[in-house]
């Protein structure tokens, strides 16, 4: 069953709000975290899984119990990305002279919905494979098959994946072992984690609509009605559809991202007359911010959120113009929300930024959201019900990025949060939890250092012990050949 997506003439995007659009949107592309399995089939059909016409290999599932599965047509040009299947189709072609389809058997499959599913990601494209990742216990059974079908992308994207979401005790023994086991190379922030230290008619089109987009998203940023909005969201998500170029989705992050840091200009200077008490135009800061949370939903959206989470955690200049003058600060709302959107997208593995960018992140706003919420004269923040569940989503979401790190990175935030936090009567943002948690690790970490240190001690005093035996033996063996040659 092919998937659906919007019409041309735009009448499906018709709806009752807003909110309904955009569910409708998230629906059709798979992006909510709940639908993650589903997603992985529905992106694969989108680019070429289950297309029987063109199908020319054959492959048939063999469980480890049951019966087989029903065979797979699939495509050798999918194939190819593993080197196990490149091998097989070589091999195979070669001796029978290029006759299609193919027939390969795998034997002995563990879980043989696991390989439909790795298999399926053969054919999505690499950019959003880590979307077909449900939890990290799925991800480690891809990993797994992957590995053994030489499928380095999906290796790839399952580390990425793995690094970047949150863990419990049982997945982090889950990771090391798998990881250990297959005897793969983890990559470095992994590692890091785990604690293991060892031609022109071609290109116009494509110059035509990144006027077009730039027009509509200027737009769109500076107060346009919603119709405006609605129609360049239409043109964002039919740029990524694929029957689409791969050009239009390259343009449609270039053209949000140069919007993204105009308007984040933009922002800045009105700030700074705020913060010194210049003549500024409430009503340019409210389109500004806006128009700042539009585009993030956008680019979450479109998921092509990573490099707009590194922009603004390298914002230096914003974070210090967001405590220069705190009290009524007209920013303190949207900030709050793009941190939680930031954060919960991080907690649930739909963006996956490295690790420098998470610590970027949280070593910047960590101080700024602080003091805004601690001596911001926010005197009902937390009290109704929608700042209550802002307030306690970014502390949840700060807890659980901040577990995402390795213990030194944690250490360098806690240090933070103890002298800009804990001063304060709010004690805003509480990351006990997460502090608590970094605190047991480390006296863990102690007892196996001391325990490894009394093992050492233990075998080097062994090993004393067995050389003066045996120098004891060898000095009584001379004495007794001394004794024995005076009687002779």
């Amino acid at each position: 069953m092919s998937p659906s997506w919007p019409c041309e003439d735009g009448a499906s995007w018709r709806g009752p709000s807003a909110r309904a659009r955009k569910r409708a949107r998230h629906a059709r592309w798979g992006t909510g975290p709940a639908v993650a399995v589903q997603s992985c089939k529905a992106m694969a059909l989108a680019h070429g899984y289950g297309d029987e016409q063109k199908a020319d290999v054959i492959l048939t599932l063999k469980p480890l119990e049951g019966p087989p599965l029903p065979p797979l047509l699939l495509h050798s040009y999918a194939l190819r990305q593993s080197e196990f299947f490149e091998a097989r189709l070589s091999e195979r072609w070669a001796s029978e002279g290029g006759a299609k389809p193919l027939e390969i058997t795998l034997d002995k499959c563990g879980d043989a919905n696991t390989y439909v599913r790795c298999i399926q990601l053969l054919y999505v494209p690499d950019r959003v494979k880590h979307n077909s990742f449900a939890n990290v216990q799925d991800a480690l059974g891809i990993l797994e098959v992957a590995a053994e079908l030489l499928f380095h992308n999906c290796v790839s994207a399952c580390m990425r994946y793995l690094e970047a979401v949150p863990w419990t005790a049982e997945n982090e023994a889950a990771v090391k072992a798998c990881v250990s086991n297959l005897h793969l190379q983890a990559s470095p922030d992994l590692a890091a984690r785990m604690r293991i230290f060892d031609s022109y008619s071609i290109s116009r089109p494509v110059d035509v609509m990144k006027d077009v987009l730039g027009e509509l998203l200027s737009l769109v940023t500076n107060g346009a009605p919603s119709k405006a909005r609605d129609i360049t969201e239409r043109v964002l998500l039919a740029n990524v559809q694929p029957c689409s170029s791969s050009a239009f989705a390259a343009v449609n992050e270039v053209s949000l991202f140069n919007v993204l840091h105009g308007n984040l200009e933009q922002l800045k200077i009105q700030l700074r007359k705020f913060v010194n008490f210049f003549s500024w135009n409430a009503h340019q800061v409210t389109i500004a911010c806006s128009a700042l949370r539009w585009l993030f939903d956008e680019l979450f959206a479109l998921q092509i959120a990573d490099v707009a989470v590194r922009m603004l955690s390298e914002e230096q200049e914003l974070a210090q113009l967001m405590v220069s003058r705190i009290y009524q600060n007209p920013f303190t709302e949207t900030l709050f929300h793009i941190l939680v959107s930031i954060l919960q997208a991080l907690q649930r593995g739909e963006v996956l930024s490295p690790r420098p960018v998470r610590l970027a992140l949280i070593t910047t706003w960590l101080p700024v959201v602080a003091k805004l919420g601690n001596d911001g004269g926010l005197d009902n923040f937390g009290k109704d019900t929608v700042t209550a569940q802002l307030h306690t989503s970014l502390e949840d979401g700060l807890g659980a990025v901040v577990e995402t790190l390795p213990m030194a990175d944690q250490e360098m935030i806690f240090k933070i949060w103890i002298a800009v936090c804990l001063k304060c009567r709010k004690a805003w943002p509480d990351l006990s939890e997460a502090f608590d948690s970094w605190c047991s690790k480390l006296r863990l970490a102690q007892r196996e250092s001391e325990v490894h240190m009394i093992q050492e001690a233990s075998a080097k005093s062994s090993e004393a012990n067995c050389a003066s035996v045996v120098r004891t033996d060898h000095e009584t063996n001379n004495n007794v050949d001394l004794h024995g040659g005076g009687d002779l």
